[in-house]
C-alpha cells in the first residue's frame, strides 16, 4: 500500500499517532501494556520515518537513548505542539466533566436516600423529567462554581464522611 502525503499532512498524521499513543499508554500499565504490544512497532516505524525522512518532522523526535534505532517524542512534541495542546485541553476538560459528573451522582444518590423525588402517583415520564431537570441543575451549579473558584472551595474530609 502506498499513500501520498504533503509534509503538512504527514506532520498532522504523526501528531494524531502521538495523541493516540498518549491515550493508550499514558496510564501506568507496567511492563504488560497491551497497547504498547499492539501498536508499539507500528508507532516506531512512523516515528523513525518522521525523524529521518527528508519530508518528515525531525523536530518532534530524538533517538531513544535506551533502545538503539528507536525514537521517542522530543520535548517540543511533548510540550509545545498542537498535539500537546490538544492533550492538555482534553485532560483538563475530562477532569472537570468527570468531577462534576461524580459529584452530581453522589448528590442525587444522597437526595434519593433522604426523600423521594416524586410521589408514587406521578407517571414515570414525569419522574424521569424531574430527575433530568435536577441533574442539569446540579451540573450547572457545580460548573458555575468551578469556573468561578476552581478548586478553592473543594474540601475533602478524610475519614469523616457524615453521610455513611
Amino acid at each position: 500500500m502506498n499513500i501520498t502525503l504533503t509534509r503538512k499532512e504527514f506532520t498532522r498524521l504523526v501528531e494524531l499517532a502521538y495523541m493516540g499513543d498518549w491515550v493508550a499508554t499514558s496510564m501506568d500499565y507496567g511492563d504488560d501494556n497491551p497497547y504498547e504490544k499492539r501498536y508499539g512497532g507500528l508507532l516506531q516505524k512512523l516515528y523513525r520515518l518522521a525523524a529521518t525522512s527528508e519530508d518528515g518532522c525531525p523536530q518532534y523526535f530524538e533517538p531513544d537513548e535506551e533502545n538503539e534505532g528507536e525514537f521517542v517524542p522530543s520535548e517540543r512534541l511533548d510540550n509545545d505542539s498542537p498535539a500537546s495542546r490538544a492533550i492538555d485541553k482534553f485532560t483538563n476538560d475530562t477532569f472537570w466533566e468527570e468531577l462534576i459528573s461524580r459529584l452530581v451522582e453522589r448528590d442525587l444518590d444522597r437526595e434519593e436516600d433522604s426523600y423521594k423525588l416524586a410521589p408514587p402517583t406521578m407517571p414515570f415520564e414525569d419522574v424521569e423529567e424531574q430527575e433530568d431537570k435536577r441533574l442539569a441543575q446540579l451540573e450547572d451549579r457545580y460548573r458555575a462554581e468551578f469556573v468561578r473558584k476552581d478548586l478553592e472551595n473543594v474540601l475533602v474530609l478524610f475519614g469523616a464522611d457524615k453521610h455513611s
